[in-house]
C-alpha cells in the first residue's frame, strides 16, 4: 500500500511536493483504512482519488509513480525524463520517493535522477517513528558511493554486495541489479523489488488486459466472477470468449501474420491487440504444431435466452474500459493488490465509475491490505456517504505553472462537497477567460 509520494522537478512539480495516503484520525468509513495495530504502524488509506482541471498535473502523479517502477525494476527511462521546464536553466536531478507498506513492513524508496542515469538511490525500512537505512546510493564523478544498514551474512556475502554495489552502472538501480546478480545479505531488498513488480499495478487510458477470455478458460472462479460483474455493470454482456477464426478473416497486416506463424512452437499461446478496431487475436499451437486462430467476442443474450456474439468493435469504449477494469476488481477483492489507475472514468459513464467504486468498497475485508488510486473528473464520487474526506486530493497549477496539492479533509467539509467543488470552493477546476474579451 502506499503511503507517500514525493515528486521534485519533474513534469508539472517543480519544488519537492507530496502527496500522502495515511489516514486522518476520522472515524468514518473505517472499513477503508488498514488500521495501525501497534504502536509504531501506520494507517493507510485504502483508496485515493485525485481531481484536477485539464493539465493540472493529476496523470503525472501516476506517471510519476511509474517511473519509478521502471528505474526499480531496471533502468532509467530516459524517454520520460522531463524536469519541470517554467523555470531558469535546470539542471537539478528530478526525485522521485515512494513510502509504501508490504505485509506489516513498510519502507521508503526514492531515487535521484538526471537523462544520463541516476544521481542517488536509497531504501529504508520506518515506521511512525523511526527510520532504519536498508542502503544509500550516491554517484560521484560516475562512481558508486554506497552506505549499508545491517547486512545478513558472513564476509562472504559482504564481499558480494561490495561487488555488486560497485559495479551497478549508473543507469541501473540496485534494487535491480542486486536481484539480477543473485544478491544476499539485503532480503528487504528483494522484498521491495518483488512488490514493485507484482504487487504495484499501474493502468494508463491505453492499458489493456488481453487475455480476459483466455484466462476464463483456464479458471472457472475467475470466469464466474467475470461473469458476476459483467451481471452487475449490466452493459448487455454476459461473456468474453474466444472464437475460432481463420487467417484471411484478421484485421493485420499479413506479414505480421504470416512472421507469428512462422515462429510458432508447440504448446505456445501468442496474444496479439489489433489497433484499428479493439480486436485480439490469439494464435494457439497445439503439439502437432499447428496453430489455431481465435478473435475474442463479447457475449450478448437474445430475448429467447439464444446467445450471439460481438465484435469488439461493435462496443462502446466505456464498456470495452469495463472489461479492462474487471481483473482488476477481481484481483482486489481476492489478494493484497496495490493498482493506479488514470482517468478511471475515461469514456464510462458517471454511474458506471460510482457503481465500480461501490462495489470496491462494498468487497473490502478487514486484514486484506488492497488499494486503489485514480485521477478522476467525476463530481459525483464527491460524496461523503461513499468516500472519506481524506481520501480525496486536489491538483491545482500555481502562477508559476508548478502543480500543488490540497486535501479535502483541510476543509472539513459538512456541506454538499459536490457542489462546493463545481462552485470552485476547493479549487482544481478549469476557469475560462470572458467570451468578450475573444479577439476575433
Amino acid at each position: 500500500m502506499i503511503l507517500r509520494v514525493t515528486i521534485g522537478n519533474l513534469y508539472s512539480f517543480n519544488e519537492e511536493t507530496d502527496i500522502s495516503f495515511v489516514a486522518g484520525k476520522s472515524s468514518s468509513h473505517s472499513e477503508q483504512v488498514s488500521r495501525a495495530e501497534k504502536r509504531d504502524d501506520i494507517s493507510v488509506l485504502k483508496a485515493g482519488i485525485i481531481y484536477g482541471a485539464n493539465a493540472s498535473g493529476k496523470s503525472n502523479i501516476i506517471k510519476a509513480v511509474s517511473v519509478l517502477r521502471k528505474i526499480a525494476l531496471g533502468s532509467v527511462p530516459k524517454k520520460h525524463v522531463e524536469p519541470f521546464k517554467l523555470t531558469e536553466p535546470n539542471n537539478r536531478p528530478s526525485k522521485i520517493e515512494l513510502e509504501f507498506k508490504i505485509g506489516t513492513a513498510y519502507y521508503a524508496y526514492g531515487v535521484d535522477f538526471t537523462i544520463r542515469g541516476i544521481v542517488g538511490e536509497w531504501l529504508y525500512e520506518i515506521n511512525s517513528r523511526t527510520d532504519h537505512e536498508i542502503f544509500t546510493r550516491r554517484v560521484v564523478d560516475g562512481k558508486n558511493e554506497f552506505t549499508f544498514g545491517t547486512i545478513v551474512g558472513d564476509d562472504e556475502t559482504r564481499q558480494l554486495i561490495k561487488f555488486i554495489s560497485q559495479s551497478t552502472p549508473i543507469t541501473d538501480s540496485f534494487l535491480s541489479e542486486y536481484v539480477k546478480r543473485n544478491g544476499e545479505g539485503l532480503p528487504s531488498v528483494a522484498k521491495v523489488r518483488q512488490w514493485m513488480d507484482d504487487g504495484l499495478k499501474i493502468l494508463f487510458p491505453s492499458s489493456r488486459f488481453k487475455g480476459i477470455s483466455i484466462r476464463a478458460e483456464k479458471d472457472k472462479d475467475f470466469a464466474k466472477a467475470t461473469k458476476s460483474l459483467l451481471e452487475y455493470f449490466n452493459t448487455g454482456i454476459v461473456d468474453v470468449r474466444r472464437i475460432k477464426t481463420t487467417k484471411e478473416e484478421l484485421d493485420l497486416p499479413r506479414d505480421m501474420v504470416s512472421d507469428i506463424l512462422s515462429k510458432a512452437e508447440p504448446g505456445n499461446i501468442m496474444m496479439i491487440a489489433s489497433s484499428s478496431d479493439s480486436a485480439i487475436y490469439y494464435f494457439e499451437t497445439n503439439s502437432e504444431g499447428i496453430t489455431s486462430i481465435y478473435k475474442q467476442s463479447t457475449i450478448h443474450r437474445m430475448s429467447n435466452h439464444e446467445e450471439v456474439p460481438f465484435e469488439m468493435d461493435e462496443e462502446s469504449d466505456g464498456s470495452i474500459r469495463l472489461l479492462d477494469f474487471i481483473p482488476m476488481l477481481i484481483d482486489l477483492r481476492l489478494n493484497d493488490a496495490v493498482y493506479l489507475i488514470d482517468e478511471i472514468d475515461r469514456s464510462m459513464h458517471p454511474m458506471l465509475s460510482q457503481k465500480l467504486l461501490e462495489y470496491y468498497f462494498k468487497t473490502l475485508e478487514v486484514g486484506r491490505d488492497t488499494q486503489l488510486i485514480f485521477t478522476t473528473h467525476e463530481s459525483n464520487l464527491l460524496n461523503l456517504e461513499l468516500i472519506r474526506a481524506d481520501e480525496v486530493w486536489f491538483v491545482e497549477k500555481g502562477v508559476d505553472g508548478a502543480s500543488r496539492f490540497t486535501s479535502l479533509a483541510e476543509y472539513k467539509p459538512r456541506q454538499d462537497v459536490r457542489k462546493g467543488y463545481l462552485q470552485g470552493r476547493y479549487g482544481a477546476i478549469p476557469f475560462f477567460a470572458s467570451l468578450e474579451n475573444l479577439k476575433w
